[in-house]
């Protein structure tokens, strides 16, 4: 693999810029149709469901009902009550027109979280930046999947990438503040704390604390007593859910071959598996200084996001539009004819299967079945070992992905190095 990166970025320099230009060019196709195409004209059916429950749910708070009184037939609203504020703007709308609203507002942030990550990398050369962010954004399905149901994840994964920005700029101040109202939005970016504890940066563990009490007390202002019990009274019930769509975590990979009512097991081994995989990050980042800058920050939340992702119950494969400013970092690394990686491999499979997944599971029939993934998972019944092994696949590409970072820690910091040092000496992006 990496004669062939060396073979190919030795080329002229007009056949290296016609490459970075394809992998744009086919990048930005691979969006409009996937990101907007698709949703509107072949999807529409699902489009926004997801945005509909908030949309519901901030309805009903106008009209002096409980923000979780949903229709049975429809999922239940589980978000933390303050949550709904986000949706309050469009509750007024007609339900088609808000759903659009919101489709339109979650491109602006993907095209300004592009313009972010491309910046990022910029000063090294604006072609090879662009070629990467457009590989890293445009090139991924766990995004659109975001985008299609509406899902309130688009502003985690915004803000994540605004995170990375911060780190760039060695600002690191707003981070815990900003981690809260992630974890306010979504309980399992409260993980991402554990970046605190890896650097034993008391100060940021206060802030995150703080902040999350703060949006704890402001809630129960705003919304009483009843709803907050509420939305506790769900949590036993949150990790069934799980089994019923496809995801990354362990509990999801439990629940195909223990089924759904195992949670006495469940949980007990997740926990297990996130405590062993914290020691390992924090193992292999022991040998390096824990210094309070931003290359360091960035690969620490790199290996957050991925236990984040491994161990929590309900993460859907929209979660893995969370890698998108490391898969940044080593697309331009790579790209860029460096050659420090190890086991390269590893991480092409797994941004492979990461970023093509729907093209997987719905159109390419398996030889020996002449089957699709999603017609295995619909005939379980009949197919149950092959459902089991290629819908664990997910869980087994981003535990490889953890590894494969944790054995490359240091290379990893030499790449945000390179491209966060180039962006410090920007001063008019923010």
């Amino acid at each position: 693999m990496s004669r062939l990166y060396s073979t190919v970025f030795a080329l002229r320099p007009q056949l290296r810029t016609l490459l970075l230009s394809l992998v744009i060019v086919s990048s930005m196709l691979f969006y409009l149709y996937y990101g907007i195409y698709k949703p509107l004209s072949q999807n529409f059916d699902v489009q926004g469901l997801d945005f509909y429950r908030g949309y519901m749910a901030a309805a009903n708070l106008l009209d002096g009902r409980s923000i979780y009184d949903i229709p049975a037939w429809f999922n239940r609203y589980s978000y933390f009550p303050l949550s709904v504020v986000i949706y309050l703007p469009f509750s007024r709308l007609p339900v088609y027109e808000a759903s659009l609203a919101w489709f339109a507002l979650s491109h602006g942030l993907v095209l300004a979280s592009f313009f972010i990550v491309y910046k990022l990398g910029a000063t090294q050369g604006k072609l090879l930046s662009a070629a990467a962010a457009s590989a890293a954004v445009f090139l991924s399905m766990p995004l659109y999947q975001t985008l299609q149901t509406g899902n309130i994840n688009i502003l985690i994964f915004s803000g994540l990438c605004l995170a990375y920005l911060l780190m760039a700029k060695n600002r690191p101040g707003l981070l815990p503040a900003l981690l809260a109202v992630f974890a306010s939005i979504k309980l399992a970016p409260a993980a991402l704390a554990a970046v605190y504890l890896r650097r034993k940066d008391v100060r940021g563990l206060i802030v995150f604390v703080l902040t999350s009490l703060a949006l704890a007390c402001a809630s129960l202002v705003i919304f009483g007593l009843h709803e907050n019990l509420q939305y506790l009274k769900q949590f036993p019930e949150l990790s069934k859910y799980s089994h019923f769509f496809h995801g990354m975590s362990l509990t999801f990979v439990s629940g195909l071959f223990l089924g759904g009512n195992q949670l006495y097991l469940i949980l007990p081994a997740s926990l297990a598996l996130f405590a062993f995989l914290v020691w390992f990050w924090f193992r292999k980042a022991g040998a390096y200084p824990a210094a309070a800058n931003g290359p360091a920050m960035a690969v620490d939340f790199f290996m957050a996001t991925l236990v984040m992702t491994l161990t929590a119950p309900s993460i859907w494969l929209m979660y893995g539009a969370l890698f998108t400013v490391p898969f940044y970092a080593v697309i331009h690394s790579l790209l860029s004819g460096r050659k420090g990686f190890k086991a390269v491999p590893v991480f092409v499979l797994a941004f492979i299967l990461n970023s093509f997944w729907e093209i997987f599971y719905y159109q390419v029939p398996l030889p020996f079945a002449n089957l699709t993934l999603r017609q295995i998972w619909l005939q379980r019944e009949i197919w149950p070992m092959l459902a089991r092994g290629f819908f664990s696949l997910h869980f087994l590409s981003a535990l490889a992905l953890f590894f494969w970072a944790g054995a490359n820690y240091g290379e990893l910091l030499k790449v945000f190095s390179e491209i966060f040092g180039a962006e410090s000496e920007r001063k008019d992006l923010i």
